[in-house]
């Protein structure tokens, strides 16, 4: 005869060796207050003494929450940076799972988050246009906060304002006495990059200035960012139109422009100011450092988080739209327009 496998413990066992009510004992196992740490220490122990496991299962039966978040990023080939994402739900006591798609594969994407029971969806799509009813539809209606400058929705969602960065970047080398500003923008498939081009467009004009060459890069990963920035700055140099100053989409763009310019034997800042997006970690580094306009993405992610948490505690609680503001750093990129 076959010996039976061993019962596992259970919350009552830890409860009768710890000396505290069951009730204590699923306090503990659910982070509550109201229990001392002399208490909850004792409890741990035990519960690391008995090998006892939680049953999941039992619990969500029990709660209806799995304690689990689902990461969506909708064709976003660029990385994003996933221990700044998932410190916030980890800190929280949620299992995150992280899920590249499509459009065209996100409903299913969906409905997987669904049958997994999640607790609530963080959602990166940055070239995502889709009507609030469909994306409420498709998602099961389960709590859900976009990471980006949806304007155009009025769900939840957190984004930095990408038209005020554009204006503001430019208004930097309009000050500076820049007449002639080319750009070197990302795809505009994507929603910020087609942001910013309109603000260089809408600023330039409004001052009376004639909008300098505008070339598309690709940011969709690190060495296509170097690549395209490198080319696209040489394609500036070879047409011959005039520039003073070059604004580029990212600071891993801003790596190839560089070599570019100097590769061509132009200065910078003295013969080109260059400027950026992002503030990436190596750009106060670079020479000369660069002057960008600074995303405190972290602050994004926590915030995300933070709207995603109120929206799973109540489903029912208004929309926000959060609208994040970025901020200029100048350095030693950008300078003076020369006589």
């Amino acid at each position: 005869m076959v010996a039976s496998r061993e019962k596992r413990p259970t919350i009552r066992d830890v409860a009768r060796e710890a000396g505290v009510s069951y009730q204590t004992v699923s306090r503990v196992l659910n982070n509550q207050p109201k229990v001392s740490l002399e208490t909850r220490k004792r409890v741990l122990e035990t519960m690391e003494r008995l090998g006892y496991q939680r049953n999941l299962a039992a619990q969500m039966l029990t709660t209806h929450r799995s304690q689990t978040l689902q990461i969506v990023a909708v064709d976003a080939t660029f990385p994003i940076e996933l221990h700044s994402v998932t410190h916030s739900a980890n800190e929280a006591g949620y299992l995150s799972f992280y899920v590249e798609c499509t459009r065209e594969t996100l409903a299913r994407t969906f409905d997987i988050a669904a049958s997994r029971l999640v607790d609530g969806i963080y959602l990166h799509a940055p070239k995502l246009h889709i009507a609030d009813d469909e994306l409420v539809r498709i998602s099961h209606g389960i709590p859900l906060v976009r990471r980006d400058y949806a304007v155009d929705s009025n769900l939840t969602w957190v984004g930095f304002d990408q038209l005020e960065a554009g204006r503001m970047i430019v208004q930097h080398l309009i000050d500076l006495g820049h007449c002639h500003i080319a750009e070197i923008t990302g795809s505009i498939d994507f929603i910020n990059p087609l942001f910013r081009h309109e603000a260089y467009v809408a600023t330039l004009t409004a001052h009376g200035l004639e909008p300098g060459p505008s070339l598309a890069g690709d940011y969709s990963t690190h060495a296509l960012a170097m690549k395209t920035g490198y080319e696209r700055t040489c394609q500036l140099i070879r047409s011959g139109a005039r520039f003073t100053a070059l604004i580029v989409g990212n600071d891993k763009m801003a790596i190839g422009a560089l070599h570019a310019l100097r590769e061509h034997n132009l200065r910078i800042p003295e013969d080109v100011s260059v400027a950026s997006f992002d503030d990436a970690p190596h750009a106060q580094y670079m020479a000369p450092p660069l002057t960008v306009v600074e995303f405190d993405f972290p602050l994004q992610d926590r915030l995300v988080f933070q709207h995603l948490f109120e929206r799973i505690e109540n489903p029912e609680a208004e929309h926000v739209q959060h609208v994040l503001m970025p901020n200029l750093i100048i350095r030693k990129s950008t300078a003076p327009v020369s006589d």
